[in-house]
């Protein structure tokens, strides 16, 4: 059974066909590309994917469970987290705040408990600190957890944005265009990154991204979005042969 099981997705904006028809299996463990020029759909099939939008059509399920129009906050128990194009940590918590914000799913205690120091609370404390400096470390950050996540460079921004979303204990990761704003160097790094989070954390990884030298260099398998619809799918090596692709897509 796929990890994650899309049929027929849709989503209409004022009559708009923003994604139309849209179906994707992808089975655990795979690093998986969702690629396509600017406008195609999709960044709005992640939105349908982590409940921000709900669908007009269509099905969504993970790990054969049906989470088609739940919240982004249980679509997140669920087991999918995500990150954005445009970064979005809490810029004004340290660096080791912002992954304790992700641990929140699975370490929880009352109001009462924390209003009170309840010794219940010093325990999840003492936890959740351990849990968020192993998840620094695994991500070379572990030196600036007191660093204020704004301070932190371009590059290390994007490590915390990830080390946060793992820190929800995701089945899958959603990485809309982690390359972007990164030189060469960085890239090559960020390829490294996705393929020990794949490695290290058993993580299945679906990505959006226009660094064609990512697509290629990770992706296993890719869907080609043109128009919100599904213009091809299959190996990478194939798709990004397919002359339907280079046209509608690498503008050649």
């Amino acid at each position: 059974m796929a990890l994650l099981e899309v049929k027929n997705l849709g989503i209409t904006f004022g009559g708009l066909h923003a994604v139309d028809g849209f179906s994707m299996s992808i089975e655990k463990g795979e690093l998986y590309g969702l690629i396509g020029p600017n406008g195609a759909g999709k960044t709005t099939c992640f939105n349908l994917l982590t409940g921000v939008y709900k669908p007009t059509m269509g099905t969504i399920y993970l790990d054969g469970e049906n989470i088609t129009g739940k919240s982004t906050i249980d679509i997140n128990k669920a087991g999918i987290a995500r990150t954005f194009q445009n970064i979005r940590l809490f810029s004004n918590l340290s660096v080791i705040d912002n992954v304790k914000a992700g641990l929140t799913n699975n370490y929880r205690y009352s109001t009462a408990t924390g209003v009170f120091r309840l010794p219940k609370f010093f325990k999840t404390e003492k936890l959740m600190n351990e849990k968020a400096h192993e998840l620094l470390k695994v991500f070379g950050l572990d030196e600036e957890s007191s660093t204020m996540a704004a301070n932190l460079p371009y590059g290390k921004q994007r490590k915390l944005e990830i080390a946060r979303a793992l820190a929800t204990d995701p089945k899958l990761l959603l990485l809309d265009e982690p390359a972007a704003g990164m030189n060469p160097n960085e890239t090559a790094e960020l390829m490294n990154t996705i393929r020990f989070v794949r490695d290290e954390f058993d993580m299945t990884v679906l990505l959006i991204e226009h660094d064609m030298s990512l697509v290629s260099g990770i992706c296993e398998r890719l869907s080609v979005l043109n128009f919100g619809q599904l213009l091809c799918q299959g190996k990478t090596s194939d798709v990004l042969s397919d002359p339907e692709v280079i046209t509608a897509y690498l503008g050649e």
